[in-house]
């Protein structure tokens, strides 16, 4: 009886979005065990290829009626169709529908109808090509499906479902004796979100969690100059086109001369032609990673002097003005991405066509934001999950920061969002991924009563100890410096070690333990054996951390060999994971992405932009040959004083004939694919580091000139701390192109109250110079610093000083893509940087 109240309750209760009708006093339709059924679909279509998607939808209102009702439903072809005594279920663009008065094509974005007359149901949408155009549709991308919006709508509301997980396996249905439905009822579903997109985990589960497609939005991933622009037909033939740096044009990385007149004239049709294409609106945005042009032009576009964030708004503003005027109606979505992270300055309104997609989307953002009219509202571009986080393959945002972020959007005219990064843990991250999804439909809702939902409806029998896992881990989730809009600082192995202790471990291993014992429908068990899975591989983690605190803590063989255990079980999973170099699917649910597909590679480093590093990278099995205990000795060189000439040879020739090498390795005792070492050496005048290193003969480099991002590149850093102290050093970076230099001082500004205390000053720049040549897969060079640049007298014998030597490659992986490697000559086992003065060697001058 309580399940047959429920559902009345239910039927009476109206969507987000949604406007209803229904005549007081009608009898409603009530289906049960012995109804009879059947769903009708259209026999034309606006394009070939609709038919699939209604078909799949249709599916899911079958098992909805099997697993509420026990009710046996056909689907059918309007104009093929027998006589039929019950209810029919009509979906999409059928004459039916068009005979009540209801014309789904005519409806905007994703929106739908779920509508009743006389005992039959009706359930619709715009069902097209996105932009209008004709031909097949082969991918549910292509289209505007309003009438998937209908059925996700109607198996929520009416048939009690609920979209848990993608697939079969992630639909919930609870059995009942009743299902009512209001006669003569009319109600619009008029989602908010009006463009939802990212990677996609199957159009009924990204339809049911607000994140239907771009709809009539043409986006480029955020980055539209290379479509406009490319490098590839134009770099030889106009150079011009692109960023000039040292009086040198350069078309790597694609970056424009955006004060080019024809530069912005190919821009701007770039957009028109996408307009012209049937798109409502069109993505205008830089190059990812924007590299300004310093010729003469672009230093005075905009009279902004060197601020490019502001040139490029001033840019994009006066397209958008000649787009009002030449496509009326059309739409620009301008991105807010670096170098115009921040609101214009220049100005207070743009053009009434004008959207902007924010990259930053805070209070903090918005209200500076309140400042500037912007017509057309906000797109936002979201990296609330991702790889790329420091979190990589595990949790990354509790509940709460998930319920508040949405609110802001909707507080703020947020119509449409792209999520960078969605999926890759649809076992322990599934909760918050439903609340995401519900909230964007309504905000007003209560997101710990959805929570309860989830719980209740994924696991049922075993709801009371997933519950108690999942608030355990939320709460230790609150821990995670989301609310902040800096990237993390911190390594990775210090997050796990912080936000995973040994309690909370315990507590969430034994909660699943008991939900597996519990568990009895076999949907249940399937769910809670996905969670077991990320569990484990979470688990792996924390148990290699906290040996391996327990091993800096006490370094010797007893502990190493308990870190060395943990490292092989770990390493034993993922090669479970992905025993053919990539993790395959995951049998109960072949429709998720499960750990995003990752390569193996990505999985040993847990995401893809911080690597797990020490002691993960570690062979144990060499080391202990070895009888090496990492973090027990700091690297020691000797610096021997040479007379005559230095000259840049090879290194094996002249004064540096009979200098020792030094080698670089993995920054964390890993594994390195390209090798380096180098020789040291000084005069009466300089400090000298010869170095030859190995680097891919097909990369090419240009100039960024002095205190350019050279750290963006392959590059060679040089620290040297020349008091020995590990209180202050200099820190200078040279890639392989000629002029091409960064330099910067630490620890030398005493005064507490100075705005660069405890900072890097950028604003030191030393005489220290460099020289470079390739020849086949090697790259030499030679440093040489001046005493005087350090203000300091030539080192006598015995003098110390404390430095590191470190190498950044960028290793082009079999996909193409590039892979950071870092080498390090003293390693670092604290974290993965440069900086660490503790891990500074020593270099002992004679």
């Amino acid at each position: 009886m309580k399940k047959i109240l429920f559902l009345l309750c239910a039927a009476a209760l109206l969507l987000s979005g949604c406007r209803s009708s229904a005549p007081q006093n009608v009898p409603p339709i009530e289906l049960r065990q012995n109804s009879a059924v059947r769903i009708v679909i259209p026999a034309e279509h606006a394009n070939p290829g609709i038919e699939v998607f209604l078909k799949k939808a249709a599916s899911v209102i079958q098992k909805g009626f099997a697993e509420t009702l026990g009710v046996k439903v056909k689907v059918e072809v309007e104009g093929k169709n027998h006589a039929f005594k019950g209810t029919t279920i009509y979906l999409g663009n059928t004459k039916a529908i068009r005979g009540i008065g209801i014309e789904p094509l005519k409806f905007e974005n994703f929106n739908a109808v779920i509508a009743t007359r006389g005992g039959d149901i009706f359930i619709a949408g715009s069902d097209r090509e996105r932009f209008g155009k004709k031909g097949r549709v082969r991918h549910n991308s292509q289209c505007v499906l309003g009438t998937i919006t209908g059925t996700v709508r109607f198996v929520e509301k009416f048939l009690n479902g609920r979209f848990l997980l993608p697939g079969d396996n992630g639909l919930d249905f609870v059995k009942a004796k009743l299902l009512v439905i209001p006669e003569n009822l009319t109600m619009h579903i008029k989602p908010q979100i009006i463009m939802g997109a990212g990677r996609a985990n199957g159009y009924i589960y990204d339809y049911s969690n607000a994140n239907p497609g771009y709809g009539k939005f043409r986006l480029y991933g955020g980055h539209s100059y290379y479509d406009a622009v490319p490098a590839k037909k134009y770099a030889k033939t106009h150079p011009q086109y692109f960023v000039e740096r040292s009086g040198k044009r350069s078309a790597l990385g694609n970056h424009l001369c955006i004060s080019n007149p024809e530069v912005q004239e190919l821009i701007y049709k770039e957009m028109l032609s996408k307009l012209d294409e049937g798109a409502e609106a069109v993505e205008l945005a830089q190059t990812d990673g924007f590299t300004p042009c310093l010729c003469v032009n672009c230093k005075a576009f905009g009279n902004t002097g060197d601020d490019y964030g502001e040139k490029i708004w001033i840019l994009h503003r006066s397209l958008a003005e000649r787009l009002l005027k030449d496509r009326p109606g059309k739409k620009v979505v301008i991105i807010c991405y670096p170098p115009n992270f921040d609101p214009p300055k220049t100005f207070k309104a743009f053009p009434a066509n004008t959207v902007i997609e924010l990259c930053k989307y805070s209070d903090t953002v918005f209200d500076a934001w309140k400042k500037i009219s912007v017509p057309g509202g906000f797109l936002v571009y979201i990296y609330n999950w991702g790889n790329y986080h420091i979190t990589g393959y595990t949790p990354k945002c509790p509940p709460s920061f998930i319920a508040k972020q949405v609110r802001t959007f909707f507080d703020n005219g947020v119509m449409g969002i792209y999520r960078c990064g969605f999926g890759e843990l649809f076992g322990l991250e599934a909760p918050v991924y439903y609340i995401f999804g519900k909230l964007l439909e309504d905000p007003s809702l209560n997101y710990e009563k959805l929570l309860l939902e989830f719980y209740e409806r994924a696991y049922h029998e075993s709801a009371a100890p997933m519950r108690s896992f999942f608030e355990a881990l939320h709460h230790a989730l609150e821990l995670m410096p989301w609310i902040k809009e800096t990237s993390y600082t911190s390594s990775q192995r210090h997050v796990f070690g912080t936000i995973y202790n040994p309690e909370l471990m315990d507590t969430l291993g034994k909660n699943l333990e008991r939900a597996e014992k519990l568990a009895v429908q076999p949907k249940v068990k399937k769910r809670l054996s996905l969670v077991r899975a990320e569990f484990e591989y979470l688990k792996s983690i924390v148990d290699v951390v906290q040996m391996y605190r327990a091993y800096r803590t006490a370094p010797n063989w007893q502990s190493f060999d308990l870190l060395a255990k943990a490292l092989e079980a770990r390493n034993a999973l993922v090669n479970k994971l992905a025993p053919k170099g990539r993790v395959g699917k995951f049998k109960d649910f072949p429709e998720i992405r499960f750990f995003d597909g990752a390569s193996k590679a990505y999985l040993l480093d847990n995401g893809r932009s911080s690597t797990l590093g020490a002691p993960f990278n570690w062979n144990t099995r060499m080391l202990k040959e070895k009888m090496i205990l990492p973090g027990t000795v700091k690297k020691r060189m000797t610096v021997k004083k040479v007379t005559g000439k230095v000259e840049f040879n090879k290194f094996d020739s002249g004064v540096w004939k009979d200098l020792k090498w030094e080698e670089l390795g993995g920054i964390q005792l890993g594994p390195i694919v390209e090798k380096t070492r180098f020789k040291a050496a000084y005069d009466n005048k300089n400090f000298y580091i010869g170095v030859v290193t190995d680097l891919d003969p097909k990369k090419q480099f240009h100039s960024l000139g002095n205190d350019g991002p050279c750290w963006r590149n392959d590059c060679m850093e040089i620290l040297v701390d020349p008091q020995g102290m590990r209180q202050s050093f200099y820190h200078m970076i040279y890639t392989p192109a000629k002029d091409s230099r960064f330099d910067e001082a630490f620890g030398f500004i005493t005064d507490p109250l100075h705005p660069l205390y405890n900072k890097h000053d950028t604003a030191w720049n030393g005489k220290w110079t460099y020289q470079c040549r390739r020849e086949g897969d090697k790259w030499y060079s030679l440093f040489t610093l001046p005493f005087s640049d350090m203000k300091i007298a030539t080192p006598k014998p015995g003098n110390v000083w404390t430095l590191n030597v470190g190498r950044e490659s960028r290793i082009i992986g079999g996909s193409g893509n590039e892979i950071p490697e870092l080498s390090l000559w003293s390693p670092n086992l604290e974290n993965a940087g440069f900086h660490d003065r503790e891990a500074f060697g020593e270099a002992v001058f004679e």
